[in-house]
């Protein structure tokens, strides 16, 4: 199986928490930081037996318009997938994306000489 530490890490939206549920459901939560959170929601969240304690701060991994926790394995048939896409079709991905990155500098340089 590919690595999906660099997808993770590619498709991370940049912020954590101390709790996230997953677009499957499962809930996950940290209890070990400092968090402002009242002691009713961390006693709920630790009787609860299908939410997932975890020893750092909850993750998040975003792609197709889907917030998943990184912890979670639910994104990773589909993330398997897009990264099988993405490598089958390199050359011609880097194509599209240096010819999209001349089309926005061409919209961006004709702002510039608009003003």
């Amino acid at each position: 199986m590919k690595n999906l530490d660099n997808f993770r890490d590619a498709f991370n939206p940049g912020f954590g928490s101390y709790y996230g549920q997953c677009a499957c459901g499962r809930e996950f939560y940290n209890s070990t930081g400092d968090w402002d959170v009242e002691e009713s929601e961390w006693k709920l969240l630790e009787e609860d037996k299908k939410a997932t304690a975890l020893d750092w701060s909850v993750g998040h991994v975003e792609f197709e318009g889907t917030l998943y926790i990184s912890d979670c394995d639910c994104w990773h048939k589909r993330a398997q997938a897009i990264m099988n896409f993405i490598d089958s079709h390199d050359s011609s991905i880097v194509a599209y994306l240096k010819k999209e990155k001349a089309r926005k500098m061409a919209e961006a340089n004709k702002l510039d000489l608009d003003i």
